[in-house]
């Protein structure tokens, strides 16, 4: 375990977009396969994750769901596409956030659950030296969720 208590394992990067098709289909020409791709109307975005068949690193594509998604400041300031986010996975999301607060991590809002990780919770942070950080509890493998 590390200094939080628990441990981080990273679990993807996210690559924000507004070409969401064009973007999964950019990584399956790179041979990565499609693990997931669903509409998050709770989040308000599009999620696709894609695995590297070589080495499996996760990439996770998102893109905005209507003109009220949360991507929206990205898109205004012209920040997309690129990545902009990591994501760790970890055992325990809510004792993690006291811990996170004294290292500088501010949470931008409360845990909620993700759709593309089969409901898992999951929380953003921000720091002033990394930026944008998400945690996802528990996260299980994508397998036992078909793409769509």
């Amino acid at each position: 375990m590390d200094e939080l208590g628990q441990d981080l394992v990273l679990h993807h990067v996210g690559i924000g977009t507004r070409r969401f098709e064009q973007a999964i289909d950019a990584y399956l020409s790179l041979g990565y396969a499609l693990r997931v791709s669903v509409d998050d109307e709770l989040l308000g975005v599009r999620v696709a994750f894609v695995e590297a068949l070589a080495g499996g690193l996760l990439i996770e594509i998102v893109a905005p769901l209507g003109d009220n998604s949360p991507l929206k400041a990205f898109i205004a300031r012209k920040q997309f596409p690129s990545a902009y986010h990591t994501c760790y996975a970890v055992s325990d999301l809510i004792g993690l956030e006291e811990p996170l607060r004294q290292r500088g991590f501010m949470p931008l809002a409360e845990p909620r659950r993700a759709k593309a990780l089969q409901g898992a919770l999951i929380q953003y942070y921000l720091h002033q030296s990394i930026g944008l950080v998400e945690f996802v509890e528990s996260a299980d493998d994508l397998d036992s969720q078909p793409a769509t």
